[in-house]
């Protein structure tokens, strides 16, 4: 179960949001599961009940944050507890979009039933989460069409005997809090579709296993865009040299990210209109890209979103850091995985600010709680990120329009495309 109901009353101009996303086996995404909270201080009030407070969060999303922008198109999982399913609270949000979650403690009655059945018809995908057989869940196997097994809560034994009751049922796997690497390969091996956790973020690393040259150079550009000496002038001649950087310049301006009313046609022009900040981070972006070109999209995505986040935390918290340095620092956080190296061997090559060397190899320092809420707020923490709010004397209500801008920067990363 990952969705925290409110337990106070809720700014309605406000919706907190995380999102998880859910893999196939080839590590495309298949969809995102949606982590809700109304707000991050812990009072209760008798003043709203919580499934009424949780629809209103679910529908302030939809229209604050844009459903369609925050999963990129792809199926939004979303937990709806049983009240919700009985008040047909699922219906704000359309059923190509949709899956319903059932939690775990679910009591089976004859009006859930008539409920859920409802929604089938309507063409919603149900999904049972967090799965432990119960005869009296067999009626609800009939109408799912995926199976959440949390694979931390049992021994791989148990698995395999969750596994074969829910086959009998046609039923798609998805298993949840897959933590590594070899836990993804073994769930491929037992015929698992579908994977969610951080597994991807925890990479097996090979110590005979070498940068190639081209990455070397890739990573050395990047370096070089990190270093403030590199002027404006020297990364218009860094474009204006390479065919395919241009090409792909021109594209980024003429997208919807920048809306511009006439055709950009010149190189000129478009180095020009993007400015020495952007093209100096559109850069970085386009070096991650080349480095990361035989790992998941989901990676470059994160990437640019938790560099938006960081970047976004240095203006609230005036002298921890510069826009450029955090910047910088989401950007880098998921090198060791998209090389598969250790993060300590590849910054000794790239001569970076000592801060962010030590957020990056420790999260120790100066920096280190940048990067420590922006993955807290990116895992829906809640907890954590309530915590370090007040740490920071960070305003919880600035950080939801915080990810929507993030996250729209991140659907961006293909230049608009």
């Amino acid at each position: 179960m990952t969705l925290d109901l409110p337990n106070q009353i809720m700014d309605t101009s406000r919706a907190f949001l995380a999102r998880q996303p859910i893999f196939r086996a080839n590590m495309n995404v298949f969809g995102y599961e949606l982590l809700f909270r109304s707000g991050l201080q812990n009072f209760c009030s008798a003043a709203i009940d919580s499934m009424t407070a949780t629809s209103q969060v679910m529908s302030n999303s939809q229209y604050l944050l844009g459903l369609q922008q925050v999963t990129g198109g792809k199926r939004a999982f979303i937990n709806f507890p049983q009240g919700m399913l009985n008040r047909h609270t699922s219906f704000l949000f359309s059923a190509r979009s949709t899956v319903v979650e059932i939690l775990e403690d679910v009591k089976v009655t004859p009006t859930l039933l008539k409920n859920c059945a409802r929604l089938v018809e309507k063409g919603y995908v149900f999904a049972l989460d967090d799965f432990r057989y119960r005869p009296e869940l067999e009626p609800l196997m009939e109408m799912a069409k995926i199976v959440k097994f949390d694979v931390l809560a049992m021994s791989w034994q148990e698995l395999e005997e969750e596994v074969a009751r829910a086959r009998k049922f046609n039923l798609k796997l998805l298993a949840e809090k897959v933590e590594t690497m070899a836990q993804f390969e073994r769930l491929k091996e037992m015929g698992f579709h579908l994977y969610q956790g951080y597994f991807f973020s925890r990479p097996e690393i090979l110590s005979s296993k070498d940068i190639p040259g081209s990455k070397l150079r890739y990573l050395n550009m990047l370096s070089q865009l990190q270093d403030p000496t590199t002027d404006y002038d020297k990364m218009a001649e860094l474009v204006s040299h390479d065919v395919s950087l241009a090409y792909k310049l021109l594209r980024y301006v003429n997208s919807a990210a920048f809306a511009v009313r006439v055709e950009v046609k010149s190189l000129q022009s478009a180095i020009a209109l993007v400015g020495e900040e952007t093209l100096r981070q559109w850069i970085s972006m386009m070096m991650l890209s080349y480095l990361a070109d035989d790992k998941p999209h989901e990676l470059l995505s994160l990437s640019v979103q938790r560099a938006r986040f960081c970047q976004g935390l240095s203006v609230l918290l005036p002298g921890i850091g510069t826009k450029a340095t955090c910047y910088t620092l989401g950007m880098l956080s998921l090198l060791d995985v998209i090389l598969e190296r250790d993060m300590g061997q590849i910054l000794d090559g790239l001569h970076l600010d000592p801060h962010l060397c030590e957020a990056l190899l420790s999260g120790t320092g100066r920096l280190a709680p940048v990067l420590a809420l922006t993955k807290a707020y990116e895992q829906g923490a809640w907890q954590l990120v309530m915590q370090l709010c007040q740490a920071l004397s960070v305003n919880s209500l600035d950080l939801p329009p915080l990810l929507a801008v993030s996250v729209e920067a991140a659907s961006h990363i293909y230049f608009g495309n």
